[in-house]
This record gives C-alpha cells, structure tokens and sequence, in this order.
C-alpha cells in the first residue's frame, strides 16, 4: 500500500506535467476559457477538468499535453466565443470578476449580467460601453449590437 502512494506522490508531482498544467491554467484565464466549456470539449465531466487545472488527480504527460492541445486550438479559433454573450463572459472572466462584482459595478443585478453573458437580451449601449471599460477591452472585442437587437435590450 505504501509502495502505491509513494508511485502516485512521484507521478503527481513529474515536474514536467506540473508545467504543463501551469501553462493550461495561465492561457485559460485571458480568454475566459471555462472548466465547463473544456470538460465540454474533452467529453468529461466538470469535476474532473478541474482536477486536471487544478492538478488534484494524477495525469499522464500525454493526457496534459492533449489538454493543453485543446486549450491551444480553442483560443487558435475563438471555439470558446461563438455569441456576443461568450465574448462578454470570456471579458468578465479573463478580467478576474464575478458576475455579482460587475453587477455592482455598473448598477445592475448579477441576474441581468448572466442573462447578457446567456444571450436572453442585450445591454444598452451605454451599458456596454461601461463594461468595455471594466473589462479593459475594445469596441473590435465588444462592438454595439446591430439595431434589430437593441430591441432586446434590458
């Protein structure tokens, strides 16, 4: 049993894995890259992307190697921003913020924030042009919507 845990400590902790696990954790965030949307791509549950991240189970070098592979691709092809609302979540997400900072932040709820990010409606304009201050992005990332949209608007 001993001998079992001293494998599983040595593998765990193979410096080159560590590495490579650091690397996926540090491109995830500037483009809010989600667990969610990486278990998604994987074909794997949340809890186990976030092991992998977060290096709470063992992984083989390849095994790290293809994730950060996946990571590299999906930020390659923006596969992880496909609507306005991904492309104000991978925002708030690469910016460290909370959907309840942000809300606080420009005088919304956090419930209106997550319905912009899940594409139930659009911020005004105005709105939007505060986030892209909050965010630190520009308008090429967060352009005004088109006018047939802004009839959504919350």
């Amino acid at each position: 049993m001993t001998d079992m845990k001293d494998v599983q400590l040595h593998f765990r902790r193979e410096e080159e894995v560590t590495t490579i696990i650091e690397r996926i954790r540090q491109k995830m965030r500037p483009w809010g890259i989600t667990i969610t949307f990486l278990a998604m791509q994987l074909g794997v549950s949340r809890q186990y992307v976030w092991q992998i991240v977060y290096y709470r189970t063992i992984i083989s070098r390849e095994k790290a190697l293809e994730v950060e592979h996946i990571v590299d691709e999906s930020i390659l092809h923006r596969r992880h921003i496909k609507t306005f609302g991904d492309k104000l979540r991978a925002a708030r997400i690469a910016g460290g913020l909370t959907l309840k900072q942000v809300a606080a932040m420009i005088g919304y709820t956090w419930i209106a924030v997550a319905r912009w990010e899940k594409n139930k409606c659009l911020p005004k304009p105005s709105v939007l042009l505060h986030l892209r201050n909050i965010y630190g992005v520009g308008e090429d990332w967060l352009p005004v919507p088109s006018a047939p949209q802004l009839k959504k608007s919350a």
